[in-house]
């Protein structure tokens, strides 16, 4: 019983994390639109992106598992013939000895990892005193995408004029937060389901050490619960330092992932 409890949290967060994926293909201010494909082989399904041939975020093969193994060469071949480079995102649920001695024979190799966390939504008496957080809405969403446009080296005003309208939908939240006037950082909640992801969080590097994301996180765990979600999910790379801020704003470890590549 508690096996399928865990089993069911991973394909939840899975699950939600897919959405947000394809949500972001539809979103990103890059020169040029994504155009994420899905194909379902076996129980893995693969996202491929050509304009981003090398992206392992957009290129990755989610679902795989011991039962998928004869349909390992298919999979690989799917990404060779659009000269994209594959990613397996393996969630622990599914990786065991086998499969781990299948990629290894094929040329992957683990690179990386992330741990997926969970919250309840709770609301926060006091966010933080020197902070004040503004949801982004058709006023302001320009004071974001400014934001947005200097972390990324500039935007083209054409680009931004087809995408703003992602940034004030109501399945993707975002905020500002202001120290004293001034725009401190920027952080996201996307939801689906009745559930509830943070990303996109950032910290202007003259605000930094000053709390600015303990309060843009608490300040989205009170608007999970006003809004009534279930749960708020999240992830970060293992062992960082946001890993344990996370920890520390009452999100507990769900799972860790591995990111399978190959050398090109």
């Amino acid at each position: 019983m508690i096996q399928q409890k865990v089993h069911q949290k991973v394909n939840d967060i899975e699950e939600i994390e897919l959405e947000l994926t394809r949500f972001n293909a539809g979103r990103a201010l890059s020169s040029q639109d994504k155009r994420l494909e899905e194909i379902r082989i076996g129980s893995a399904r693969l996202l491929i992106e050509t304009t981003g041939p090398d992206s392992l975020y957009y290129n990755r093969v989610k679902g795989f598992g011991i039962a998928d193994l004869e349909h390992l060469d298919q999979i690989v071949s799917e990404y060779e013939q659009r000269n994209a480079r594959p990613c397996f995102d393996m969630a622990p649920t599914r990786l065991n000895e086998q499969v781990a001695l299948a990629l290894h024979r094929k040329g992957f190799l683990p690179i990386d990892q992330l741990a997926f966390l969970e919250a309840e939504p709770v609301e926060a008496a006091t966010v933080h005193p020197d902070m004040t957080i503004e949801p982004v809405d058709e006023g302001n969403v320009d004071v974001l995408l400014e934001a947005v446009c200097e972390l990324m080296g500039g935007v083209s005003a054409d680009i931004l004029a087809r995408k703003k309208r992602y940034f004030t939908l109501p399945v993707f939240r975002n905020y500002l937060a202001y120290s004293d006037g001034q725009l401190a950082g920027i952080g996201s909640m996307f939801i689906h389901t009745g559930k509830g992801y943070l990303a996109n969080d950032y910290t202007l590097p003259a605000f930094r050490g000053r709390g600015c994301q303990t309060a843009l996180i608490r300040h989205r765990l009170s608007e999970a619960k006003r809004t009534g979600l279930s749960t708020v999910n999240t992830d970060v790379v293992f062992g960082s330092s946001s890993h344990n801020h996370m920890l520390v704003q009452g999100f507990r470890h769900v799972y860790t992932n591995s990111f399978w590549v190959r050398d090109q």
